[in-house]
C-alpha cells in the first residue's frame, strides 16, 4: 500500500509541543503518531524550522529548557525536509500575489502543489481558500 504523503505547516507542528494554548491538538498529534508508525510521509520546508522555533520561544508559557528541547526536538521527527530552491520560491512569489497572502503561508501551498498532495494546517488564511491544492483544515482531519 503507497504510504500517504502530507504536507504540514508550522501551525500543525506547534500544536505537539505547546498543547496548553492549543485547539484541535488531538488531530495534530494522530498526524504525528500516524508517520511514526510509518502510515504517513510529512513533507516540510525549511521554514517550518524556524516558523516552529519562533512561536515556541514567544509561548510564555513554555520554561526556556522547554523551548530549547522541543526546538532541538524538531530534527529528530522524521520529517521529510524540503530545501527551497528557485522553483518552490517562484511557485510561492506566484501564490503570495494571487491570494494576497504571505509568501511564508505561500511556500507550504507550494510545496503541496509541486509533491500533488495535500496541505494540512490550522491556519486560517490557509483554510479560507484552495491555494490551487487540497487544503485540510485540522478540525477535518480523520
Amino acid at each position: 500500500m503507497a504510504r500517504l504523503s502530507l504536507v504540514i505547516d508550522a501551525s500543525i507542528v506547534v500544536k505537539w509541543f505547546s498543547s496548553l494554548e492549543e485547539a484541535n491538538v488531538s488531530q495534530a498529534v494522530d498526524i504525528l503518531d500516524r508517520r511514526v508508525k510509518g502510515e504517513i510521509t510529512l513533507l516540510v520546508t525549511n521554514l517550518l524550522y524556524y516558523e516552529v522555533s519562533n512561536a515556541l520561544v514567544h509561548k510564555k508559557a513554555l520554561s526556556n529548557e522547554k523551548v530549547q528541547l522541543s526546538v532541538a526536538s524538531l530534527f529528530s521527527l522524521g520529517m521529510q525536509t524540503v530545501h527551497t530552491d528557485a522553483d518552490l520560491m517562484v511557485m510561492s512569489a506566484r501564490l503570495a500575489r494571487q491570494f494576497s497572502i504571505t509568501v511564508y503561508d505561500a511556500c507550504y501551498a507550494a510545496l503541496a502543489q509541486k509533491y500533488n498532495c495535500p496541505l494540512v494546517t490550522a491556519n486560517p488564511r490557509h483554510q479560507m481558500q484552495t491555494l490551487g491544492c487540497q487544503v485540510i483544515p485540522i478540525e477535518e482531519w480523520k
